[in-house]
């Protein structure tokens, strides 16, 4: 954190909260900033028993239709403090002091979730412990079958994390292109991968081309390397094992070429 950070944000990637996130958390204290969690990954994720949402002064979950849980659209935000709970309010209600008042009292926008989306929402939010399970019985089989290919290593999950593998994350050897991997998945197996966590690191982006940045090149290596195999909330044994016996496959040919 520099002279010109004003809120840092921690985003749980891909359902993993960082072992890192207390000492980042401490560190912001120490230097007066709130600290807030993009959470938008980690539905009933934790570390060391604690679940995201819980280590920042706030957190923001997605409902976005890949999550792990979702109400078709929107999200939630969490907190412990009154007044970001009250702010959070009035902004996502047009602005307005209260509901069944007209007086807009800030510059806020239509951020209500519906009833319909939150009766949706209600019935995957039971279902959470049933989704994570599923997933975390893939990445077993995921982790035990990919010691023995050459050519990707997945993502070490620290023990201290329990990750809800909202992403199953690996990374590709140098000698492996990424999208001719993706292409052959597809083309040759009928696996289609899901997308990157990230296919490019923000920095990237064109939306902060004018914005001056010192080199990420962890970020830009991780960015270029990772891909994602196929994991969802009701996926079968036999599924994961076509996805293993695909991607032996396709990197033995890339790899003997």
């Amino acid at each position: 954190a520099g002279e010109r950070t004003n809120l840092p944000v921690m985003v749980h990637i891909g359902g993993l909260i960082s072992p890192e996130t207390p000492a980042i958390r401490d560190l912001c204290a120490r230097r007066g900033l709130f600290f807030v969690e993009d959470a938008a990954h980690a539905h009933g994720s934790s570390l060391d028993g604690v679940p995201a949402g819980n280590f920042g002064i706030g957190a923001a979950f997605s409902f976005y239709p890949t999550k792990v849980i979702t109400s078709g659209e929107g999200g939630m935000i969490v907190t412990s403090d009154s007044r970001m709970r009250d702010d959070a309010i009035i902004y996502r209600d047009q602005g307005k002091a209260g509901f069944l008042g007209g007086e807009h009292v800030r510059m806020g926008a239509a951020w209500r979730m519906s009833e319909l989306h939150a009766a949706v929402g209600l019935v995957q939010l039971r279902r959470l412990d049933e989704f994570i399970a599923t997933r975390r019985a893939a990445a077993a089989i995921y982790d035990e079958a990919l010691e023995s290919v050459d050519g990707i290593t997945p993502l070490r999950v620290p023990t201290e994390c329990v990750s809800n593998y909202y992403k199953y994350v690996a990374l590709l050897d140098p000698a492996v292109e990424r999208d001719a991997f993706k292409r052959a998945m597809r083309e040759e197996h009928l696996v289609s991968m899901s997308g990157e966590v990230y296919s490019a690191p923000l920095h990237f982006h064109p939306v902060f081309a004018k914005v001056d940045r010192a080199a990420l090149s962890v970020s830009e290596a991780v960015c270029a390397a990772q891909v994602c195999l196929p994991i969802h909330s009701d996926m079968t044994r036999d599924e994961t094992e076509r996805v293993v016996a695909a991607v032996r496959s396709v990197l033995t040919q890339v790899l003997s070429a």
